[in-house]
């Protein structure tokens, strides 16, 4: 639909003309008329019509003056100027001043017609590519996050070799990068702090946190968000600056853009490459930056940090502290919960101190992990569970900031390991001590040790000791003792075996020490005791052994 005004002095006139673009332009809808020139300009700047029908003679202000006016304060809008035959001299001005079309009076309705057919069809061409041009600035503005994304991602990432090509892509998005720096801003514990808040309330935050950096950066300035909760900040020059100015400049800006984003309530840590003055360098500034930002681990939070800052990071071999993991474990094995924890917190000290790089530290604590559940599943927890744990850790240990986010995520696995353990140990405990006993019991004629068993239930030889203990009140020796023994005393009712063949047979392969035993344990000597069964059997039932004194276990 298209909107018309008309403006001739003559009521008749502007009467015909309505009538027939009523009759036969449906498309077209008169919304107002005047009979002079300055009201033709009032209600034109009011209405905004698409066409003006102006009469070239019209009182107060000519036809000419009224379209000249109405051009200059609405370009868009098309006016078809009227003239007598006699004003025909008139039409050439009416061109010049932007007028699309003239007619002559008295107007034909075909011509009428005809003329305005030709300028809807110009309006409607106009306003479809005006159209396509808001669609495409609205794509565009929809699509240019992803369009910066592709570039800090294809830049950091040391994906743009052509220099022409990252010429003609950073001044698209508006940037000056002959020469450039990059900082790394990243929120402090953001997943801590918003723990307790719905995902809408989490990317309000990150929003305005974005927001902010933008506006304190600089229309000049780059500010993507990057992956997690980090955003980059790409500054560029134009040539190449001074490198302790550009320096300065950056720092101050960073400054800036902590100080601002605490209105939030949020800190905010900044890690600042080094300045390449060759744009296709500007990746390694980068990585450079995620470097500094990173040693808020050691640095703490809320840190502007340099790349040039780090002076206390150690060039020494880091060494990891054994002794101190194997005391660790051993508690885990024997269930002591709260000196396994201090033992963690000591090599974890140990760990800290060294000032090894993050990624150092954080190998070192996924693999003290590991070795934390195997020690654990030693002392009785359950492997399968323990699995599934070790995953859901490891997922947290990658978000970890800083050293304490590390010592509360190593503690609390602990805590869990140590409640699995111990809700599994006692059945655990029991099925591998019946484990071991049966081998004890199949084996002991050989010469078999606390260790060899302890391998066979794959557990170490210290916790075997002590949960053996635990399980059948004796110690090892003792319960392999008390099967020879057991074995001897059996032996012995057979008279055609010697004793030294009841010694070999019951494990035993010095006589006379299998002599002292067995008289320790059952009170006399495998000869006496033999003897008090042949005194008994005449009085006993057959398979009936006398009175014996219990052995000592």
């Amino acid at each position: 639909m298209y909107t018309l005004m008309i403006a001739d002095d003559e009521q008749l006139e502007r009467q015909a003309l309505r009538f027939i673009i009523e009759k036969d332009c449906p498309e077209i809808r008169v919304i107002s008329e005047t009979g002079d020139g300055k009201s033709a300009v009032a209600l034109a700047i009011t209405e905004k019509p698409d066409i003006v029908l102006m009469d070239i003679r019209m009182p107060e202000m000519s036809g000419l003056e009224a379209a000249r006016t109405i051009r200059e304060q609405l370009p868009n809008t098309s006016i078809v100027m009227l003239t007598a035959f006699d004003e025909f001299s008139y039409a050439k001005d009416a061109l010049s001043i932007g007028a699309m079309e003239y007619l002559l009076k008295p107007l034909r309705p075909k011509d009428l017609l005809q003329t305005l057919s030709a300028v809807t069809e110009k309006i409607g061409q106009r306003k479809r590519k005006e159209q396509e041009e808001a669609d495409l600035r609205k794509n565009l503005d929809e699509a240019m996050p992803f369009i910066k994304n592709s570039f800090i991602h294809d830049l950091v990432s040391g994906k743009v070799t052509d220099l022409a090509n990252f010429r003609e892509r950073a001044a698209f998005l508006g940037v000056k990068a002959d020469s450039g720096v990059i900082l790394v801003a990243n929120i402090d514990h953001f997943k801590q702090i918003t723990r307790s808040v719905s995902e809408l309330e989490r990317q309000v935050v990150k929003q305005q946190v974005y927001q902010q950096v933008c506006k304190i950066a600089g229309k000049e300035t780059l500010v993507i968000p990057f992956g997690g909760d980090e955003i980059i900040i790409l500054m560029g020059y134009e040539g190449c600056g001074q490198q302790e100015l550009v320096e300065t400049q950056v720092r101050e800006t960073a400054l800036r853009i902590r100080d601002g984003i605490t209105e939030f309530g949020i800190s905010l840590t900044i890690g600042i490459g080094r300045y390449f003055k060759d744009p296709l360098q500007i990746h390694k500034s980068y990585l450079e930056a995620v470097s500094a930002e990173q040693q808020k681990f050691y640095m703490g939070d809320n840190q502007i940090i340099h790349i040039d800052d780090l002076p206390h990071l150690s060039a020494v071999p880091f060494r990891y502290p054994f002794n101190y993991e194997r005391n660790l474990l051993d508690k885990v094995r024997c269930g002591e919960r709260q000196q396994a924890k201090e033992a963690l917190r000591q090599l974890l000290h140990e760990i800290f101190t060294a000032k090894a790089s993050i990624e150092t530290v954080k190998a070192c604590v996924l693999e003290l992990l590991i070795v934390l559940s195997r020690a654990a599943v030693e002392g009785g927890a359950s492997l399968e569970q323990l699995t599934l744990l070790n995953f859901t850790c490891i997922n947290h240990l990658m978000g970890c900031g800083d050293r304490e986010e590390v010592r509360r995520w190593i503690l609390d696995a602990l805590d869990q390991f140590m409640d699995n353990m111990l809700e599994h140990r006692s059945s655990m405990n029991a099925r591998l001590i019946n484990k071991a006993c049966a081998y004890i019991t199949e084996n002991f004629h050989k010469s078999i040790s606390l260790d060899e068993v302890a391998q066979t239930v794959h557990l170490s030889p210290y916790y075997f000791s002590r949960i053996f203990k635990a399980e059948q009140g004796c110690n090892f020796v003792d319960f392999l003792t008390k099967v020879r023994i057991d074995k001897a005393k059996k032996l012995l009712q057979n008279p055609e075996l010697t004793v030294v063949r009841v010694a070999s047979e019951a494990g035993y392969q010095d006589a006379s020490y299998f002599c002292r035993v067995f008289r320790q344990e059952v009170g006399v000597t495998p000869n006496q005791y033999r003897t008090k069964l042949k005194n008994s059997s005449k009085s006993a039932q057959a398979g009936y052994l006398p009175q014996q004194q219990p052995s000592k276990t």
